[in-house]
């Protein structure tokens, strides 16, 4: 079965003069390898800076869609969404996209919550006005520019990032896609598609027309068991966002929850992803981890990979985002020519 795959790259926190020509070969290797969309997330608590990243990673790319994933509504105004999306798109020549959350790291480490649903459908709405006629308003404030006459596109595909019930359907309603972090469990991902197909429905729009990408929490590497200690600090992050506001319609089962809610009271935000950090310990002291990793993870060698994959296609996910391994760019260029050789061929 074909699979289409995103890459998810984090070339580097604050990288040298030096280092930009390699980063471009990563992203020419991943394109080479058959990636249908490259990405970079937007955190300034985490890394650098996410539209300087996105600008280099567009710089060397030549055919698949590149764009940031995710953002959020409340460190970046719409006017600048905007304005950012309409350069990265003329760049590549209408290759831009967007998925927005409600904010995580970025938004929690500088003291606001996160975005509600009603929130992300006005920023939505604005970015596309701005682009189409460079007048909206947000928030009852009006917005304007003048530059939207000459765009490469009025519409940019903007994905609504989802983990639960209420946001996988408005994501159906008006996202051009819908990104879900909401696991890799058989049941789960039917669970998401169906919901997405019913939020497209509501809107008269077509079901099968809005796409379904599965986020994976991934980790590549010759040694099993050392990829999966990798990727725990990534599955700890997602196992607290996914699940922090309730567990209604997550299917957890029962006898996880009060772990779980143990889980989530206790989450340290500043060891957000961190390797070592707190928050992998106490998922492994709560029981929670083999369940975390079920869901959520894609990690092993090769052929591990291939045929979790394979699981994943049989169960209705065939969009995913994926990222080898992260390290020095000697690292992460590695283990893209093991992904693309090895995995990805099998695939696209």
């Amino acid at each position: 079965m074909k699979i289409s795959f995103g890459i998810h790259l984090a070339p580097g926190l604050l990288p040298r003069r030096d280092e930009l020509g390699r980063i471009g070969d990563l992203v020419k290797m991943a394109e080479d390898y058959g990636a249908d969309a490259i990405g970079t997330y937007d955190s300034s608590f985490i890394g650098d800076d996410a539209f300087v990243r996105t600008t280099l990673l567009a710089s060397a790319s030549t055919r698949a869609r590149v764009g940031l994933r995710p953002t959020n509504p409340l460190t970046r105004e719409p006017q600048i969404m905007a304005g950012f999306l309409a350069s990265i798109d003329a760049m590549t020549g209408g290759r831009a996209f967007m998925d927005i959350a409600s904010g995580d790291s970025a938004v929690l480490n500088i003291g606001f919550k996160i975005a509600s649903r009603a929130r992300i459908e006005d920023y939505v709405a604005c970015v596309r006005s701005l682009l189409a006629s460079g007048e909206a308003t947000y928030q009852k404030r009006p917005q304007r520019v003048r530059w939207s006459s000459r765009v490469i596109r009025s519409r940019i595909p903007i994905s609504i990032c989802a983990e639960g019930p209420k946001i996988l359907h408005l994501g159906g309603r008006i996202g051009d896609a819908v990104t879900a972090g909401t696991g890799l469990l058989p049941e789960v991902i039917s669970d998401t598609i169906a919901r997405v197909r019913a939020g497209a429905s509501e809107a008269d729009r077509d079901p099968v027309g809005v796409e379904v990408w599965f986020t994976t929490r991934s980790s590549l590497h010759e040694d099993r068991e050392r990829a999966i200690e990798n990727v725990k600090a990534s599955v700890s992050s997602i196992l607290n966002h996914s699940m922090r506001f309730s567990l209604d319609g997550k299917m957890v089962p029962d006898d996880l929850k009060p772990k779980l809610k143990q889980y989530l009271e206790g989450y340290v935000l500043y060891d957000h992803v961190l390797s070592g950090g707190s928050n992998p310990r106490r998922m492994e002291e709560l029981g929670l981890t083999d369940y975390a990793l079920r869901r959520f993870a894609l990690a092993g060698d090769a052929e591990d990979w291939i045929a979790r994959i394979e699981e994943l296609a049989a169960s209705g996910a065939t969009r995913l985002w994926i990222n080898a391994e992260g390290g020095n760019l000697d690292r992460q260029i590695h283990y893209m020519r093991i992904l693309g050789e090895r995995i990805m061929s099998r695939f696209v």
